[in-house]
């Protein structure tokens, strides 16, 4: 599964070219072209001896020079390239920078070389098992951000009561085509997503005041979390046991992650409420779409965390 394409270009001595690096769930590959064409390429596989190496692009100039790019991350998510010409360093797309991973994934990767051949299969194994959980959560994960971004774009265009009720009509459209088509758009959680499109929507339409609808996240946001906790009280039973099937790990503890998201919940309804109080309402709404997802993301990645097995 692609993730995302890099794209560095040059132009140093007489020579035009461009590195087209593409990150997937199972490797870095990158391809050198000069001017438009491509004459070299490199890669390694994520979970391999091999890993988080930088990628190193060799070719002959028409005039016999030595061109080398040299082509990998700096920091944990731009890759920037240094171009060499017959050993001379001509260009450097984040001067002065070193290209490497961050130290953390620099000891990860000197594990991974030092595995016996049954521990790389094993690797490879889970790299491939969890490209194949990316690829079947995509449709939720694409059917949540366009939820999103229909909410926002309605709420431009008339008001916050009516985006709530446009959002949840959606949400209950998607409910329905998940059961006619059987494609997870609601990522293992259909019936409780349904009955939280419910509420949203007769709470909307029973208080149709931009102000409760800005109110109406918080609570939503607060009862949410107050399942999760329940539901993390009773060891996971319900929304756990069906969240662990989206996680990195299979042994992820049910109870630990919905305890997790409940407090994160907790805390996304606070800083909403916030936001709501002392800023306006295109503020708001701005922080709602996608502010907030990011920090809900960061906190969720922690919890995540927390939940999973210490290997």
């Amino acid at each position: 599964m692609k993730l995302w394409t890099y794209l560095r270009r040059f132009d140093v001595d007489g020579v035009r070219g461009e590195v087209r690096t593409v990150a997937t769930t199972n490797e870095l590959k990158s391809t050198l072209l000069i001017d438009g064409h491509a004459v070299a390429e490199d890669s390694f596989e994520v979970q391999s001896a091999r890993a988080l190496r930088n990628n190193e692009l060799r070719h002959v100039l028409p005039d016999g020079r030595r061109l080398e790019v040299e082509s990998g991350y700096v920091g944990w998510w731009k890759t920037q390239i240094a171009v060499r010409i017959n050993d001379q360093l001509v260009f450097e797309s984040a001067p002065g920078a070193r290209i490497r991973w961050p130290q953390y994934f620099v000891k990860n990767a000197d594990r991974l070389a030092n595995q016996s051949p049954e521990e790389a299969e094993a690797s490879q194994a889970e790299a491939r098992r969890q490209s194949e959980q990316f690829t079947r959560n995509k449709p939720s994960l694409l059917f949540d951000m366009g939820i999103a971004l229909l909410f926002f774009v309605v709420a431009k265009f008339s008001n916050l009561t009516t985006a709530a009720l446009v959002g949840a009509g959606a949400g209950i459209i998607g409910w329905v085509v998940q059961r006619i088509t059987k494609i997870d758009l609601m990522g293992g959680l259909a019936t409780f997503g349904i009955i939280m499109s419910l509420v949203t929507a007769g709470f909307a339409y029973a208080f149709q005041n931009d102000d409760m609808v800005k109110l109406r996240t918080t609570i939503m946001g607060l009862l949410t979390a107050l399942i999760f906790l329940g539901d993390g009280l009773m060891g996971g039973r319900y929304l756990g046991k069906r969240l662990v099937r989206y996680m990195p790990h299979p042994d992820t503890s049910p109870s630990r992650l919905v305890i997790g998201i409940g407090l994160v919940g907790i805390i996304m309804a606070t800083l909403n409420q916030l936001v709501a109080n002392f800023t306006s309402t295109d503020v708001w709404l701005v922080y709602h779409t996608f502010i907030d997802i990011i920090i809900a993301m960061g906190l969720t990645l922690y919890v995540i965390k927390w939940a999973s097995p210490k290997l």
